[in-house]
């Protein structure tokens, strides 16, 4: 008799409830226990973060700066970065704070340029492209005398 139960527990097919891949997010427990986890994962692997990866962090590499410098006898701020200058004294072009608005009804067309001082055109060192530069006509008779072939088609 206990062969036949045996037997017969042995031939149940053990049927477990499927659920397709989508519908645990129409079910609103599943999807929190879900998010839940996912959470939980996020917090534990950026706690860990710092102990694997320290040495990409900007600590780390303040620390062994300052290390190094030591070590080399320089000032500690030698590698330190500088406040970025004000672009206004690094400009070729000669920048002024603009005049007050005028009164006009067409008060923002025109008005800065208008002025001499706040000129868009202006003199001053320019490029020029060895590709694009139109030569003079000395430099072109110049330039046919030392040719010495010329490629056809």
């Amino acid at each position: 008799m206990e062969k036949n139960q045996d037997y017969k527990e042995s031939k149940k097919v053990d049927r477990t409830l499927r659920v397709k891949r989508y519908d645990n997010i129409k079910n609103p427990v599943i999807f929190d226990r879900i998010s839940k986890e996912v959470i939980k994962a996020e917090r534990e692997a950026e706690r860990k973060w710092l102990a694997r990866y320290e040495c990409l962090s900007r600590e780390y590499f303040q620390k062994v700066l300052a290390e190094e410098c030591r070590k080399a006898a320089l000032p500690a701020d030698t590698f330190k970065r500088k406040p970025p200058e004000d672009p206004t004294k690094c400009s070729p072009i000669p920048l002024k704070p603009s005049p007050a608005v005028p009164r006009t009804a067409s008060a923002m067309v025109g008005w800065r340029s208008s002025r001499m001082e706040y000129n868009l055109e202006f003199t001053g060192p320019m490029y020029i492209s060895p590709k694009w530069t139109v030569r003079s006509s000395t430099d072109i008779e110049n330039y046919l005398a030392q040719q010495k072939f010329i490629f056809l088609g």
